[in-house]
């Protein structure tokens, strides 16, 4: 008999745990192998080529002499400082004077308002998968299969940035960030439950997300090993649930969520989704696949993409990073507040899918037999804020430039543009001699 089968019967044979823990009619379980932002893809062919989506490619290539010189450096100060050699720059970290082309030299990761907006390709395609957020059918995109209404401004931000754009599970952002899910940086599993004798039409399904503490497991091909166990690891923050029904082996949520918080495959880490939806569906080779959607806060996609080193991000992936900062801002849809208030969230969707597994209470006594929250268990992990300054090995990253650990930022508003005749290694001796005498008077 196979494995899913013989353990919905068990699952509905039984209406109360071993534990005495209330269960449902059906429970079914599984552990996450991808997720990502669900953007449509276009093209025929390739991460820049152009396509229904971005009829023009990608944001193209960026001169970042020309953007020095837009900022006020000389023709010469901006030939210098993109030079490879530059004492500023921090070696595979990037340049850090990059940062200060503001008004007045000032930082525009920290303030991107200070330079007039660069302009950012945006999707002018009329396709996206996502949900109506909104209830306006008259807004928004059109899904692949024909809806209205679809709201998914954050693709519409970011869908033509290379950073994003490709196939399914094909975008850098998605295979950079699902990798380090799977080797092992964190595994989220899903428990579906029910309370009908039908799984595929039931008018009263919960669906719930947790983190796990366990490894994800990967066979021969390296895809994640279905029907493996992993443990409930109760945290206040990382969990969503949905109240929902199921239609022909669809599930659709009844209602959108007030607010649910998923791990992010991304810089940001986290992902908070307010009003959110779901709608996945459990496919006969027991795997689940679909979507999840809500409205996300935005200004953390700009902040942390500073924290990741901001001049590494604009040169590696052809974008402003005040550029971003202007689109998201533009496009957000979304205030906690009500119509009137500051709009500080954006639409969006991601894609999941998920293959089936065991999935046990934290001690392992026995299966998660119903789709319930964990947030208020005594040993459930505590929220933090994720740290203002974050650490690559050698550096750490502070208002988006690079301070070498125990030494000194060699680039700010009123730092010289240093000639070439002196090496970093010269200018840290000479900044450590001119502190040790200031320090002596």
């Amino acid at each position: 008999m196979n494995t899913l089968i013989s353990r919905l019967i068990a699952a509905t044979a039984c209406s109360v745990s071993l534990t005495g823990i209330a269960s449902a009619d059906w429970t079914r379980s599984y552990v996450v192998d991808w997720y990502e932002p669900a953007h449509y893809y276009g093209a025929e062919t390739g991460i820049t080529d152009p396509g229904t989506d971005c009829p023009a490619g990608t944001n193209p290539e960026i001169d970042w002499e020309e953007v020095l010189i837009r900022s006020g450096y000389t023709p010469e100060e901006a030939k210098w400082l993109r030079h490879p050699e530059h004492p500023y720059r921090v070696p595979n970290h990037g340049q850090n004077q990059m940062a200060f082309r503001g008004e007045n030299r000032a930082n525009v990761y920290l303030e991107p308002w200070t330079t007039p907006d660069p302009g950012l390709t945006e999707v002018s395609g009329e396709i996206s998968e996502g949900f109506d957020l909104d209830g306006n059918p008259e807004t928004g995109f059109v899904s692949p299969d024909g809806v209205p209404g679809i709201d998914n401004e954050f693709y519409r931000t970011t869908g033509c940035w290379k950073y994003y754009r490709g196939p399914e599970r094909r975008s850098y952002v998605a295979e950079s960030w699902n990798d380090r899910m799977l080797e092992g940086g964190w595994t989220v599993v899903v428990v579906i439950s029910g309370e009908g004798d039908d799984p595929m039409n039931d008018d009263n399904v919960q669906v719930a997300f947790y983190d796990s503490a366990d490894k994800l497991v990967r066979d021969g091909t390296g895809a994640v090993a279905s029907n493996y166990t992993f443990t409930v690891a109760p945290n206040e923050k990382y969990e969503a649930i949905f109240q929902a029904r199921s239609v022909d082996g669809e599930i659709v949520t009844k209602a959108p969520m007030d607010e649910v918080w998923f791990r992010d495959t991304s810089y940001t880490k986290d992902l908070q989704l307010l009003q959110a939806q779901l709608k996945l569906t459990m496919n006969e080779d027991g795997t689940l696949k679909g979507l999840v959607g809500g409205y996300r806060p935005w200004e953390p996609v700009h902040n942390q993409l500073v924290d990741a080193r901001g001049s590494v991000i604009e040169s590696l992936t052809w974008i402003e990073l005040p550029a971003l900062w202007y689109a998201l801002k533009r496009n957000a849809d979304y205030s906690p507040e009500g119509a009137d208030g500051e709009k500080t969230h954006i639409s969006y969707a991601m894609r999941v899918s998920a293959v089936p597994a065991y999935v046990m209470l934290e001690d392992a006594s026995d299966e998660v037999q119903i789709a319930r929250s964990f947030r208020n268990e005594p040993t459930a992990e505590p929220w933090a804020p994720l740290p203002k300054a974050v650490s690559f090995s050698t550096v750490t990253v502070e208002r988006g430039i690079v301070r070498e650990n125990d030494r000194y930022f060699l680039a700010g508003p009123d730092a010289p543009i240093i000639p070439p005749d002196m090496t970093r290694d010269e200018l840290f001796a000479s900044k450590a001699t001119a502190d040790g005498e200031a320090g002596g008077q």
